[in-house]
């Protein structure tokens, strides 16, 4: 065993296997001692893990696993590598940016509770939204790391967490959150109810799969943990089994091979195209023929330097590593000036101004990420026309812009519903769950919206309604009780609120009307 495998287990660290986590049938203090996630910082110290580069985790993986998890974690170098691509990198930043912001308060995360009984207890209230703000905007750095995990999600399809805590004060609560990375993660679920048994992190460079729950309570080579440790979000598309996690990145796939193929290939015509090349024609005097070709052939190796373009970094290289280039000729002459004659060396100029394969499959790819075209220029990408949503009026909002908002809508109720339960057990650890009776049905965490089309939309349909009262309100036919419930949309409270309002109003001076 190596000496970084030694270092983990150090005895000055916070150990979060607690009583706390354990379940009521479940693993023991002496079988989980000494058990600590590695995060993501310290995970690329490990020899083995490097910086999750790519030809780093081949060696480190290739003899490592099974199938099921070396095709997963295989899975997440792919998203990785395609997440390298300028333009996914731009959505998957752009997603990022909108999910996670804060409001004009320098909130992130908002709290709701839900329950009259709740509700009606002015203290139990105010201790919530204490903890509420105590957890998220004092312990956890909650801007920077939810932005990070966010991110990484949008990638890799999934995001694993640890919910740290302090095993001596444990009555504190969690403490904070520690990304663990995806690709040494892994867990075991019960395929009748679907629930997560356990989770286990791959330390060893020799580690396999565990075969069941026994297996790996029985290794060292394996960090166990309980299922209330972990907090672990996935994009909910699975294959064959809940091992196997589609991400965000999975539809794209196929439009992005296309994509960067058509993009190499624009490139080595025009650098083989677009270049003059010269013609050198090697005096032989009167050798035979065989002979001349000879002479000329070292006068070529002698003179020339191959030219090789990679399309992995998108440099041109003097060694043949991927196509080699087009070079100059040498063409043996005699003494009496007779040799070969080379009358063209032309390409089709359509290839260097005629784009619409490369746009095509970039509009594809753009469509499969759920990203909007009306952000990408019209111009350029020669796209349709956009649909637009909300009529002709200038709160207009593009359909695509709409359906992309709520796409990442959904993506935030995802990370919302996994830090509910985070926030419950740190309410749990210090009492306040069993005090007051509280469970994910209690809470309600939201992100900001990452859009404002529904204000937009909401405000236009106030304009219409309002448009609609002012119309036929001072027709004596029409009461306008009745029209401001029907057209308004005003409640029963609502209306009598407005009664008494206008009694203020002339009371304080701002209606000349008389009562």
């Amino acid at each position: 065993m190596g000496k970084w495998y030694k270092n983990i287990f150090k005895k000055d660290r916070v150990d979060e296997t607690i009583d706390a986590f354990k379940p009521k049938k479940g693993l023991t203090d002496a079988q989980l001692a000494a058990q600590k996630g590695e995060g993501w910082e310290n995970i690329n110290l490990i020899s083995g893990f490097g910086n999750v580069g790519l030809s780093s985790f081949d060696l480190f993986y290739n003899n490592l696993l099974n199938k099921s998890f070396e095709s997963e974690r295989q899975r997440i170098l792919g998203y990785r590598e395609m997440a390298e691509m300028s333009e996914i990198a731009d959505v998957i930043e752009d997603a990022t940016n909108e999910s996670i912001q804060e409001d004009e308060d320098g909130k992130l995360l908002h709290l709701e509770i839900i329950g009259d009984e709740l509700n009606n207890n002015e203290n139990i209230i105010r201790n919530i939204n204490k903890e509420f703000d105590e957890l998220f905007y004092k312990r956890i750095d909650t801007t920077n790391i939810l932005w990070d995990m966010f991110r990484n999600y949008m990638i890799d399809g999934r995001v694993y967490y640890e919910r740290v805590i302090n095993k001596n004060k444990k009555t504190k609560g969690i403490i904070n959150m520690k990304r663990l990375p995806s690709e040494s993660m892994d867990y075991l679920y019960d395929p009748l109810t679907g629930e997560i048994e356990l989770f286990y992190q791959y330390l060893n460079p020799k580690s396999k799969k565990p075969l069941n729950k026994e297996d790996a309570l029985k290794r060292k080579d394996i960090v166990v943990f309980y299922p209330d440790q972990i907090g672990f979000i996935n994009y909910g598309i699975f294959g064959k089994t809940r091992y196997e996690i589609f991400g965000y990145l999975e539809k794209s796939r196929i439009p992005y091979n296309q994509l960067k193929l058509l993009e190499t290939s624009v490139i080595i015509y025009r650098i083989i195209r677009a270049p003059e090349r010269l013609v050198f024609r090697i005096d032989t005097g009167n050798m035979p023929r065989d002979k001349a070709l000879k002479y000329v052939e070292k006068i070529k190796q002698k003179m020339t330097k191959k030219q090789t373009y990679n399309p992995a970094t998108g440099q041109l290289s003097q060694e043949p590593e991927v196509l080699s280039l087009l070079e100059n000729y040498y063409m043996p002459q005699s003494a009496d000036g007779r040799g070969s004659q080379i009358e063209s060396v032309g390409g089709q100029s359509a290839g260097f101004t005629e784009l619409d394969d490369i746009y095509y499959f970039s509009r594809k790819m753009y469509r499969a990420l759920k990203y909007p075209l009306s952000r990408i220029s019209a111009g350029e990408e020669k796209r349709e026309a956009d649909i637009m949503f909300g009529g002709n009026n200038t709160g207009e909002i593009t359909r695509d812009e709409v359906k992309w908002a709520r796409f990442l809508e959904r993506q935030q109720g995802r990370f919302c519903k996994d830090l509910i339960d985070l926030f419950l057990i740190n309410l749990k650890l210090k009492g306040l769950k069993k005090q007051y009776n509280l469970t994910n049905k209690n809470l309600k965490i939201s992100f900001n919206s990452p859009s404002s089309y529904k204000e937009q939309i909401e405000q236009n349909n106030i304009e219409a309604r309002f448009s609609n009262y002012q119309g036929i309100a001072d027709r004596e036919e029409f009461s306008k009780y009745f029209l401001m419930k029907k057209y308004m949309r005003l409640s029963e409270e609502d209306i009598l609120e407005n009664v008494e309002g206008m009694k203020m109003d002339i009371k304080y001076g701002f209606s000349s009307k008389e009562e």
